[in-house]
């Protein structure tokens, strides 16, 4: 009776294992496709400023009679730098996010393995089993089969 609780209780723990594997890697599948649509987002919204303060400069200088120079474009060259700036970073940021997230991933298989490995242990008789050697004949075995 012992043995197939023991079975029972192993065979639910490598399953329970499994599917908490499987759940934490489509978990972090789903935040670096929510990370990316973030930065993407982001990358959109800056590109967006930078056409909107190209467009007002040009409109200002417009109204100011200047319609070349090195004032405005050297005003537009600062505004392009910061843009690749933004982007640049926001793709950093991404790539982070995306490391971090993986390294979580890694980190919560591993304890789930190792905690199934522990439960193996436990159930095996944990640290008493290698303090006495069992003589275990086939009349036994066969006792722990037909109850």
């Amino acid at each position: 009776m012992a043995f197939t609780a023991a079975v029972v209780g192993v065979t639910a723990a490598v399953a329970g294992t499994a599917v908490s594997i499987k759940q934490g890697k489509e978990a972090s599948a789903a935040t670096r496709r929510q990370q990316g649509l973030s930065a993407r987002r982001s990358q959109r919204q800056a590109i967006r400023e930078a056409q909107i303060r190209r467009a007002q400069s040009q409109v200002q200088a417009g109204a100011m009679g200047v319609t070349g120079g090195s004032g405005l474009a050297g005003g537009q060259a600062s505004l392009s730098s910061q843009l690749g700036g933004s982007l640049g970073f926001a793709g950093q940021m991404s790539g982070l996010s995306q490391q971090i997230s993986m390294a979580q991933s890694r980190a919560q298989t591993a304890g789930a393995v190792a905690g199934l490995g522990s439960q193996v242990f436990s159930a095996a008789g944990g640290f008493g089993a290698f303090s006495k050697p069992e003589q275990t004949d086939t009349t036994d075995l066969l006792k722990g089969i037909s109850g």
